[in-house]
C-alpha cells in the first residue's frame, strides 16, 4: 500500500498542476482566479452567507476572507448586507455583474474540466465522481 500511496500523491499532484495552469490561463484572461470563482459560486449556493461561512468554507482566517471579498466587492462583483438580525454580521451577496461573471467562468471551468478528464469514458467518468464524493463526504465526518 505505501508504493500506492506514494503513486497516488504522485498523480493528484500532476492533476493538480494542471488544473491550476489551466486556472491560471482563465485567471489571466479574465481577471478573476479560481478562488474567486469559487468564492462566488459558494455565495450563489448559499444564498447570503455570512463572511465567516466564507472563511470557514475556504479554510482561511476570517481576515484572509475579508481581502478576498474586498477585491471581489472592489470589482462590483460581490456586495456587503449589514444582517438585519445582528448589526455586527456581515453578509455578502451576488451583484447582477457577479452572476453574469460567475456565469462565464463556470462554463469555462467545466470546458476544462471536460478536457482534462476527457481520457475516461462515460462510465470511469461516473465512478470518478463516485469515488471523489465518497472521500469528500469521509472528509466531512471528522
Amino acid at each position: 500500500m505505501p508504493k500506492e500511496s506514494s503513486k497516488l500523491i504522485s498523480l493528484m499532484f500532476v492533476i493538480g498542476r494542471r488544473m491550476k495552469e489551466d486556472m491560471r490561463g482563465m485567471a489571466e484572461a479574465s481577471g478573476c482566479s479560481w478562488i474567486h470563482l469559487e468564492a462566488l459560486r459558494y455565495v450563489q449556493e448559499n444564498g447570503r452567507p455570512l463572511m465567516r461561512g466564507l472563511a470557514e468554507y475556504f479554510s482561511i482566517t476570517p481576515p484572509a476572507a475579508t481581502l478576498l471579498v474586498d477585491g471581489l466587492v472592489r470589482d462590483k462583483l460581490l456586495r456587503r448586507i449589514v444582517d438585519a438580525r445582528d448589526r455586527r454580521a456581515v453578509r455578502i451577496a451576488l451583484t447582477p455583474k457577479g452572476r453574469q461573471f460567475l456565469a462565464r467562468g463556470a462554463r469555462h471551468r467545466v470546458r476544462k474540466i471536460q478536457e482534462v478528464f476527457s481520457v475516461l469514458d462515460a462510465r470511469e467518468y461516473r465512478e470518478l465522481l463516485r469515488i471523489l464524493e465518497k472521500i469528500a463526504k469521509a472528509d466531512k465526518l471528522k
